[in-house]
């Protein structure tokens, strides 16, 4: 027989390697385990061993304790140090005073051990033992990290979605097609973290499975809770299942062979199970089992809960916006059933002061302007309203036309001028008439007369309201229009600042002066659907500014020209 090293022999079987300085010993190890239809490398020394185990593994190792060079023990140490272990099962051969470190052989992670001297076929059998109970292991280990990936696909598909019902079937056939069960079944109590639930799966031509009642249910899930546990029921094992007898007795029947329950809780308790049943002759749950349960249950809980508040969330927000459309609907159909009467109103009060029903004495014709005035202010207050609901269907269609924003800055002081005058307030507009953008002009003039009026209103005899235009340029580079009309009026409480775009809103020193609190709401409104900012800086007893800011979205200069060429078309 000779000694060889290297890789392994080119053989279809199992390999063994075997390290012994006794040519007598190596020559009965190599009968022993040929005959057990092995292929043997023998080396004589310890180095050539460790070097043979580093290069390739075997089936199967044999080490004598007291190899020459390099012992057994420290092979076993250096393998340990490279990679956690040999790679194959060590059986350790042991003679004279080697027999003492046999314990401590255990603790490097030998698989058996043969004391010398010993027969042929008692080596044989241990050999056989050995590598049976390394490929349960090995099976064992690759059975485990399949279902580890098992597991971690299930809980990243509950973790993909928020809908608790999804979770669930995700859940049950996951689990049930993971761990080869012929039943799951999942149930959550009344419980107002958790929706209510009750899922059976089972793959085609299962067994039916009758799971326990609720109630009885409810308590095993609280006790596993309030442990921390899984609870496993095996048929053909005695286990103690003195707390829950209803378990015990419902495993003992027909379609359990193995079955495990999980509880579902959160925070203060449970509030649902898991329930798997292990298909035909199946072997106890291990403890790697119900720890990978254990985990996805509890990633399976915690997404019901956030799953069942975001959902009860999106219910409440979708009422709330049919809840909102509706108001809305029925403003926009008020506000139209008024104004047509309105309207009407207005126009015979015209006819009549004009005295197309004869004349009229001066003291009715008194009486009869301030039926028009606050006629007039109503169909405001109207008209107000109406642009609020179209603005909140975001169906208040807006204009692309080009604007120049000077002129009709101009437009508007004009038309306010003879206010100002009669209140004995200066009003100056100043630059930007080539100024050109796109927008609106018809909503942007509502904008800038809101604004201006509200100034000249607020601004007592001898104040002055002054308004600007100007252009900037943005940190991306893009081009804004910026008004600004500032007045040197009662200005604004800082505590009222942050409301006071908002509807309905007045100031707490405006509140003696008439206005409906709907102007600012709707100018905000109509900015910002041409893409602009509306801001207010405010001081009492100093004044107010109001700044526009509208993005340019073209060339100022090719707007200009297109606007002058409608005004003045060629022949």
């Amino acid at each position: 027989m000779g000694v060889v090293a290297g890789a392994l022999p080119s053989s279809g079987g199992r390999t063994a390697l075997v390290a012994d300085a006794d040519p007598q010993v190596l020559s009965l190890v190599e009968a022993a385990l040929s005959g057990a239809g092995l292929s043997v490398t023998a080396v004589p020394d310890g180095p050539s061993a460790l070097a043979f185990l580093r290069s390739g593994t075997p089936d199967v190792a044999l080490l004598d304790i007291d190899l020459p060079g390099l012992s057994g023990l420290e092979i076993l140490r250096q393998l340990r140090d490279d990679d956690g272990d040999s790679g194959c099962p060590v059986i350790l051969l042991a003679g004279g005073a080697g027999r003492d470190l046999v314990e401590a052989a255990f603790d490097l992670g030998i698989s058996d051990y043969v004391l010398k001297p010993f027969a042929g076929p008692e080596l044989a059998h241990r050999t056989s033992v050995a590598l049976a109970r390394s490929a349960r292991k090995q099976h064992e280990r690759r059975t485990m990290g399949a279902l580890r990936a098992s597991t971690r696909r299930i809980s990243a598909a509950i973790r993909e979605t928020n809908d608790p019902y999804l979770m669930v079937d995700l859940a049950v056939s996951g689990l049930g097609r993971a761990f080869g069960a012929c039943n799951v079944w999942l149930c959550t109590f009344d419980d107002e973290r958790a929706p209510l639930v009750d899922v059976s799966w089972s793959p085609d031509g299962g067994p039916d499975f009758v799971h326990p009642g609720v109630d009885e249910s409810r308590d095993l899930a609280a006790a596993l809770w309030n442990k921390g546990t899984v609870l496993t029921a095996v048929r053909d094992e005695e286990e103690d299942h003195a707390g829950h007898p209803g378990l015990a007795k419902w495993a003992e029947g027909p379609g359990a062979p193995a079955s495990a329950v999980a509880p579902l809780g959160h925070g203060r308790g449970a509030f649902g199970l898991v329930w798997i049943v292990k298909a035909g002759k199946a072997p106890a749950w291990s403890r790697a089992e119900t720890s990978l349960l254990q985990h996805v249950a509890g990633n399976l809980a915690h997404g019901l809960v956030q799953g069942h508040l975001i959902t009860a969330q999106q219910q409440v927000v979708e009422r709330l916006q049919e809840l909102d459309t509706a108001k809305s609907n029925f403003v926009a159909t008020v506000n139209h059933e008024l104004r047509t009467p309105i309207t009407s109103i207005t126009g015979y009060l015209d006819l009549v002061l004009e005295g197309a029903g004869g004349p009229v004495p001066d003291e009715a014709a008194r009486m009869l302007e301030i039926v028009v005035r606050n006629a007039t202010r109503l169909r405001e207050l109207i008209e107000d309203l109406l642009t609020l609901s179209r603005m909140d269907f975001q169906d208040s269609i807006l204009r692309a036309e080009p604007v120049q924003i000077g002129r009709l800055l101009e437009a508007v002081a004009a038309a306010l001028a003879p206010v100002a005058t009669a209140k004995e307030v200066g009003l100056a507009c100043r630059g930007g008439t080539d100024l050109v953008i796109e927008g609106d002009a018809q909503k942007l003039e509502q904008v800038l007369t809101n604004i201006v009026s509200n100034a000249v209103k607020f601004t007592p005899a001898g104040g002055k309201v002054h308004m600007e235009i100007g252009s900037e340029a943005a940190a991306d580079g893009s081009a804004w229009a910026v008004i600004r009309v500032s007045d040197t009026g009662i200005g604004i409480p800082p505590e009222d600042l942050p409301n006071l775009f908002n509807r309905f809103f007045r100031a707490s020193n405006a509140l003696t002066i008439q206005g409906t609190g709907l102007g600012l709401a709707i100018a905000k409104g109509v900015v910002q659907q041409h893409g602009g900012e509306l801001s207010v800086e405010s001081a009492v007893g100093t004044g107010t500014t109001f700044s526009i800011r509208l993005p340019v979205r073209m060339d100022a200069g090719v707007m200009l020209d297109a606007l002058r060429s409608e005004e003045h078309p060629a022949n």
